[in-house]
């Protein structure tokens, strides 16, 4: 499996697991850490750690080494490096507050099309709810 392969069935595992907000960033030529950031979120510790598991567990399925895991135990930012693609899953707060997707602002972000069904990938298409999440406030800028 090639590595954009890799970080688009990373994607879809998540979106099993109920991710929310999928993204997928193409860092190739960008950074000497990973060609591809898959980054998501979770509602709770508990799904944020399960979300993990679960992309862990089917990519190791696949017989592609797991290099390192963090986070795991506290359930509000796991990490989860397979070489050349890295998933994030974050509560949302702590991806607000960490803005990946900003900080990686010139990458690439490759549309992620949810194959579960769910409709809760960055596809533009999903359905809103009644829930309201710290990234649905623009951050206050102080002058």
């Amino acid at each position: 499996m090639d590595d954009r392969s890799l970080a688009d069935f990373c994607a879809q595992k998540c979106l099993e697991k109920k991710a929310d907000n999928v993204v997928v960033l193409n860092l190739k030529d960008r950074s000497s850490v990973a060609d591809y950031f898959v980054i998501c979120s979770g509602f709770s510790d508990r799904q944020v750690v399960a979300i993990a598991d679960y992309v862990s567990a089917e990519v190791r399925k696949l017989d592609i080494k797991t290099y390192n895991k963090e986070g795991m135990q506290e359930g509000r930012w796991a990490l989860i490096d397979f070489g050349s693609v890295i998933v994030h899953v974050f509560q949302d707060h702590l991806r607000d507050f960490y803005s990946l997707e900003s900080l990686w602002a010139d990458a690439a972000r490759i549309p992620v099309v949810d194959q579960t069904g769910g409709g809760s990938g960055d596809d533009g298409d999903e359905e809103k709810d009644d829930i309201v999440r710290p990234s649905d406030f623009e951050p206050h800028r102080l002058q």
